[in-house]
Parts: C-alpha cells; sequence; structure tokens
C-alpha cells in the first residue's frame, strides 16, 4: 500500500473569524459550500471521574457544543459513538440535549454504546436507519457513508455463539502479531464490505465526492483500528472519490493519509478536567476546514 504525505496540508490553530476563511489559495472569494458538526465520545454516564475521563462533566461539554454549532450554523451534526460510557439510562439526558439541539444528528455506533445490559443490545435508542447500524445519505453532491465497526465483536450481539467466533477472530490477528487485537475493537461483515464497495462505485457513477464515518480508524496502523482495517483499506484503494474518514475511539485522536485520503481521528470529549472537543467541518470546493474547539485542534485539508 503506497503512503501518499501531503505537504500542503498544515494543522493550524485560528480563530473562528479569518479575513482569510472566505478566499481559496489564489486570494479569489469563496465560500463554504456547508458546514457540520462532529463530536466523538462523549461516554456520558453517572459516575465520578476515572484516571483522565470526566464522565460527570460529560453532559455539559456536550450541552456547550451543540449550542456552538448551532450559533455557527451546522447543517447538521454527526455523532462518532461512545455517547455513553455504560448503562442504558445513560443514553436519555444525552439525547435529550441532542434532540434538543434543533441540529439534525447522525449516529454512528461505538463500542460503548453496547455497555448495556444483553437484553437492551439490539434496541439501542440511536435514531438511525435501518436494523443494521450502517447506512449513507446525500447532501448536495456528497455522500456521507456511515459505518457499523461493532459487527465481528465480543460485545455487541448478547449473543455467544457471535462472541465466541469474535474471539477466535482476535485470537488469529494475535497470532499474526496485530496490535489491534483486543476486544475492545471490533469489525466489519462480508456483507458491509460488500455495500461499502457498492456504495462508493455508486457515487463515482453520479460524480459524488465522499466522507466515511465510522467510530473506529483504519489508519495509520495503531491499536485502535478496526479488526479488520487492512480488508477495508483494500477497498478504498480502489476506488478515488473519498475525500475523508472522520473517526473517534483513539481518545488522543491521530490522522494519516493515504490513496489521497485523510484519515482524521477526532478528540475525545470526555477527556480531561477543564476541556473538551468537538468540530466544525466547512466543505468547500477544494478543501475541507476542520475548526477544532477545546482540546481539537483546526486544520485545513485539500482535495
Amino acid at each position: 500500500m503506497k503512503l501518499l504525505i501531503i505537504s500542503v496540508i498544515t494543522a493550524l490553530t485560528m480563530p473562528q473569524q479569518d479575513n482569510l476563511s472566505n478566499r481559496d489559495s489564489t486570494g479569489q472569494d469563496q465560500k463554504p459550500l456547508f458546514s457540520f458538526g462532529i463530536i466523538t465520545d462523549v461516554h456520558h454516564c453517572s459516575a465520578e471521574p476515572e484516571g483522565s475521563r470526566y464522565y460527570n462533566t460529560s453532559l455539559s461539554r456536550l450541552q456547550e457544543a451543540v449550542a456552538s454549532l448551532r450559533a455557527d450554523s451546522a447543517h447538521f451534526l454527526i455523532n462518532l459513538g461512545d455517547l455513553i460510557d455504560r448503562d442504558f439510562a445513560s443514553f436519555e439526558p444525552a439525547l435529550e440535549i441532542l434532540k434538543s439541539s434543533g441540529l439534525k444528528t447522525y449516529h454512528c455506533l461505538g463500542n460503548h454504546d453496547f455497555s448495556v445490559e444483553s437484553r437492551y443490545k439490539k434496541r439501542l435508542p440511536l435514531p438511525m436507519p435501518g436494523r443494521d447500524g450502517y447506512y449513507s445519505f446525500i447532501h448536495g453532491s456528497f455522500r456521507f457513508i456511515v459505518l457499523n465497526g461493532n459487527e465481528i465483536s465480543t460485545y455487541a450481539s448478547g449473543s455467544r455463539p457471535a462472541e465466541k467466533k469474535a474471539t477466535e477472530y482476535i485470537d488469529m490477528l494475535k497470532a499474526g502479531g496485530f496490535v489491534n487485537a483486543v476486544d475492545w475493537n471490533g469489525g466489519i461483515s462480508a456483507g458491509q464490505l460488500g455495500w461499502l464497495d457498492s456504495q462508493l462505485g455508486d457515487a463515482a457513477a453520479k460524480n459524488e465526492k465522499v466522507f466515511i464515518m465510522c467510530h473506529f480508524p483504519t489508519f495509520p496502523e495503531n491499536v485502535h483500528n478496526l479488526l479488520n482495517y487492512n480488508e477495508i483499506n483494500s477497498i478504498l484503494e480502489k476506488h478515488h472519490n473519498v475525500i475523508a474518514w472522520f473517526s473517534g475511539h483513539n481518545h488522543a485522536g491521530n490522522y494519516g493519509n493515504f490513496n489521497m485520503i485523510h484519515f482524521v481521528t477526532l478528540k475525545a470529549m470526555v477527556e480531561t478536567e477543564t476541556k473538551g472537543a468537538y468540530s466544525l467541518v466547512e466543505v468547500y470546493r477544494n478543501k475541507i476546514w476542520i475548526k477544532g474547539s477545546g482540546r481539537e485542534r483546526s486544520q485545513i485539508l485539500a482535495y
């Protein structure tokens, strides 16, 4: 797999208002086509802090984030998963904040979203089309593909045979020396892989650029990556219409690039005592401007 680092990508810490924000690299006026908000790893639960995770401030941080994104006129919001840390009852107050924000919210499923009693695992209250946990939607000439990275896992099904199969898969990865072979990672089924390939092909035929959203990253190589990240990256190598893969799960954040795709792992909202993390993504005709708040950095990424 070829690696490509784009030298023009610059990580910046910028104010929300900037005289250059409506100009492209030639100095000509350019306004964003649209913008959307991203949050990840809120980890709400009624618990005292543990290490660097401040669960008892997560709701106020979520409230602050959606109020700011609404004030910035974000067209919609994407939750990259782990809205809760544990307990089914933790969903209600977090979802109420999102509902009352007035922002259309699209949800990804995270591993901690399944930290509930087995009887609830098949009916999590996160609103999304269909029951498979993966779907796509169109905004203008852009397609958003939302993936479910928990299909192959020890925690999501509540079924002992499925958990045993996932354990065997993880053991196989461990034997192969894969650093991500841990039971808090998940993987994507063959059916969803085929669906992803089909979605990317259909988007290309319709001249649509693509954003992919998943709780788990697939690049760079990292302990937090999807269990079968190599299979997914092999599909991505065949297509040239993907702008970025956005993920959470790795609370420290990360960045990588291959096949001209930006792999942006965003920082967790739950981490540290004083600052949360969230982003407003402005989409232009030749770049995206990720405007980070709190601990999240700002980046301008060309495409």
